[in-house]
């Protein structure tokens, strides 16, 4: 039904931006006075849903008619059409959508065999999505199914230990020597990061953020992790880009995510699994019920 009803939206609303393009584009260009009070006053006096905005024949088209097509529009085009030229620019489409109903039904459209074919597929269409609602209704996962499944799979919740680091880059020793003796001078490792690191790093100072070590060369990781916290490197540590001087800031010891930071996620993991599971389980029975042959796998077997 969402998918069906998805295409009549979309089918109108790509009437509507061509019907109304310039309508809406005067609409976005004008800029928006500041009114407060108006708008609190529009708010307090909210039209009934149920207003009735237009007739055509013995069909009404009410408010709330307009506001489902608004409510399904992206947030970018329901701003654009939420507003009295918007909401007059769709009220227009869909009087002209009931006029080529009434059209439809003078011409006998629906005796046409391409119309009844169409029909037939959008039924059988709407038939399975109801279906594969049906039985998916009454599935869900309890606050206990995800407590057992953390409990069983912390390892998965793992979070390796990290450390956060600054460094200098440069190419070689002749540019480390001037990196120490700025450094013996009293200059701070950032600001010496800053006039001589060949990172990019180096518009943070040096600053690298957290990592793990395996995030890192190992060269670089293995010495970043081995150090402790306010040290800066006694050596340079070369690596394929070059030599680093190293300053290790923060350290964070392994530790597991907690339930509550991953619940969300396992929420959604653990839903999916169960519907894939009631499908499967049902495609078994319907297989079961109903003769399924595949006509390449019957020939397969006759050779």
């Amino acid at each position: 039904m969402n998918r069906l009803k998805k295409v009549c939206v979309s089918s109108l609303l790509l009437v509507v931006l061509m019907a109304s393009a310039a309508a809406a584009t005067e609409a976005k260009s004008e800029p928006v006075k500041a009114e407060p009070s108006a708008a609190v006053a529009e708010k307090a006096a909210a039209p009934d849903p149920e207003t009735v905005l237009a007739t055509v024949g013995s069909t009404e088209i009410k408010h709330k008619d307009v506001a489902a097509i608004i409510g399904r529009l992206d947030p970018q085009r329901a701003a654009m059409y939420d507003n009295e030229m918007g909401r007059r620019a769709i009220l227009e489409e869909l009087v002209n959508m009931e006029l080529f109903s009434l059209l439809g039904a003078e011409l006998g459209v629906e005796k046409d065999p391409k119309f009844i074919e169409t029909m037939n597929e959008v039924r059988k269409d709407v038939t399975r999505q109801f279906a594969v609602e049906a039985i998916m209704k009454d599935v869900a996962v309890s606050d206990e199914e995800i407590a057992e499944f953390y409990e069983k799979h912390k390892e998965n919740f793992k979070v390796p230990e990290t450390v956060r680091a600054s460094h200098i880059l440069v190419a070689d020793e002749d540019e480390m020597k001037k990196v120490r003796a700025d450094l013996d001078a009293g200059v701070s490792f950032e600001d010496a990061a800053r006039k001589h690191s060949s990172c990019p790093s180096k518009e943070q100072g040096g600053d690298l953020g957290f990592f793990s070590k395996e995030q890192m060369v190992p060269e670089f990781g293995n010495a970043a992790f081995a150090m402790k916290v306010g040290d800066v490197s006694t050596e340079p540590v070369k690596t394929q880009f070059g030599l680093h001087l190293i300053k290790l800031v923060d350290k964070k010891e392994a530790s597991v995510r907690p339930l509550d930071e991953v619940r969300a996620q396992l929420t959604e993991s653990l839903l999916n699994e169960k519907k894939a599971g009631v499908y499967n389980d049902q495609l078994s029975k319907l297989r079961e019920k109903h003769q399924v042959v595949i006509v390449e796998e019957k020939k397969e077997e006759k050779k």
